[in-house]
């Protein structure tokens, strides 16, 4: 406001005409010539991920920076944790965008030390691990009451980083691998001054209803101790990440090894403490979590699953028809990839079958633990570079082909290979995972159509050719491998017709 008082510099007041017209002009010069806050604001929020709510299917997709996107992607889990500042994540962040992938997934931390890593398949050495808090748990002397900012800086450093390549940064939030290192855990009380002496206690709070006050009161008991810790890390996390628009938060990594009750209520407690502090999407994995309603549930804005990466098209399918609607992503596939030659086409299988259910994928990638290039992983970074192509393949396909994916639903009965999202009578995609002859059902299509094959091993469309619709028609791919049918009309009356 100080260039509004300069203002009355240029001014003489005789009467009121003169002040009123002053007035005016400051009023003018300050919120017309010189952008608000809030209109500062609001152009901030148009970059954001955030749901779409246009179209013909509104609420199932995503939006981000004006245009609905799939997200396509992957994970390396607690890998950037673990390697710490060997993690070249630069060159990570740098791969998978010039794939065309927009998503990368990691957890905020987990459970380790060095005779773990030493013996990891993925890792092999004793990597520099970089916890949010001070001190180690080698030493036994993690101090959970003290955050290690050199943790949030990289954090930072990567999530900016990834903004600036248009990439959404996906961070799982509690856990850290409690169900099986909790002997490692940094909240077990024997490495430093954790609460715990039992890894299902992690869920255990003092109060699901409300916070605990922001000052450690000594005397607090073991939930209380536990309730404080986990919700200060969590409002470090917020306010570190606050300025990025490219952060998802997902709130807990499965938890089946929990009390069930527990387990929910700790996920609605933290929700809430999240929502309350932020607007980035909030993701919950529903499938590890009883007595929930995720389609109900205002702080709930995506609903991850996990399991095993094929055969999904139903469950998400199932998640599609689901009201009020909400986006889908399978967050992890299982078991993870560690880098077989074989398991290549079970991950372009994978991608193309959960897409076209409508939902976003990211891959369970163990491979990309390479991008540590002292860890064992790293020999196999020629597969890994393969496994990030297909997805990428896919990526391009409906975020950069002009592919109307977020007009269309899945509907496997149109397809005989049962995997298919369509607009009736307007716009089909068919995948067909063993190749060969299929059919798919065009009866609502009563007009010429164009087809065209796309290559999911190499991203390149044959085509088109123009076909017949009003019928079921049958298919054979180029070859015996798999192949992706696009089908559209061009026929803008035709289109209209059917709209009207």
């Amino acid at each position: 406001m100080s260039r509004c008082r300069n203002i009355a510099e240029h001014f003489y007041f005789t009467d009121v005409r003169s002040i009123l017209t002053y007035v005016f002009i400051v009023l003018f010069y300050c919120f017309a010539i010189y952008p608000t806050a809030d209109a500062g604001q609001n152009k901030l929020q148009t970059k954001k991920l955030k749901i779409y709510h246009s179209g013909t299917q509104p609420g199932h997709y995503l939006e981000w920076k004006n245009k609905p996107i799939l997200l396509i992607g992957d994970s390396v889990t607690q890998g950037w944790m673990e390697c710490g500042f060997n993690f070249r994540q630069e060159a990570y962040v740098d791969a998978l965008a010039a794939r065309n992938m927009n998503l990368l997934m990691i957890w905020s931390y987990i459970g380790t030390n060095a005779n773990i890593q030493k013996n990891d398949s993925r890792i092999g050495y004793d990597s520099p691990e970089i916890w949010p808090w001070s001190g180690s748990i080698d030493q036994r002397n993690l101090n959970l009451l003290e955050f290690n900012q050199a943790y949030f800086n990289r954090l930072k450093e990567l999530v900016a980083y990834a903004n600036e390549k248009n990439i959404l940064v996906l961070i799982i939030v509690h856990d850290g691998g409690v169900k099986w290192r909790f002997d490692q855990h940094p909240f077990n009380a024997m490495n430093g001054n954790g609460p715990l002496t039992e890894g299902r206690q992690y869920v255990e709070l003092h109060d699901y209803s409300k916070e605990m006050p922001k000052k450690l009161d000594t005397s607090m008991s073991r939930r209380q101790q536990n309730q404080y810790l986990q919700e200060r890390f969590c409002n470090k996390l917020i306010s570190e990440l606050s300025s990025f628009p490219n952060v998802i938060y997902e709130m807990f990594n499965e938890g089946n090894q929990y009390n069930a009750n527990l387990r929910n209520r700790h996920e609605q407690h933290f929700l809430s403490f999240f929502r309350a502090r932020c607007d980035n999407l909030l993701m919950t994995n529903t499938d590890h979590i009883f007595g929930d309603n995720p389609h109900h549930d205002n702080k709930v804005d995506m609903i991850t699953l996990h399991g095993d990466w094929i055969n999904r098209f139903d469950d998400f399918w199932f998640g599609f028809t689901a009201m009020p609607p909400k986006p889908y992503l399978l967050s992890e596939p299982v078991p993870d990839w560690k880098g077989s030659w074989n398991f290549l086409s079970t991950i372009r299988r994978s991608v193309w079958e959960v897409t076209l259910a409508g939902a976003n994928w990211v891959s369970q990638n163990d491979t990309s633990f390479g991008w540590d290039t002292n860890a064992k992983m790293a020999s196999k970074s020629g597969l890994r570079d393969l496994s990030y192509d297909y997805a990428g393949y896919c990526s391009r396909f409906f975020n950069n082909s002009g592919i109307n994916f977020y007009e269309m639903k899945p509907n496997g009965k149109l397809s005989s290979t049962g995997i298919c999202l369509a607009r009736r009578g307007i716009e089909y995609v068919v995948y067909a995972p063993k190749g060969g002859q299929f059919t798919v059902d065009l009866a609502e299509a009563s007009y010429p159509l164009k087809a065209k094959w796309y290559n999911p091993r190499t991203g390149n469309f044959l085509g088109p050719t123009v076909i017949k619709g009003g019928k079921i028609t049958i298919f054979r791919t180029p070859d015996e491998k798999d192949w992706v049918l696009y089908i559209t009309t061009d026929n803008k009356n035709k289109i209209d017709s059917i709209l009207n």
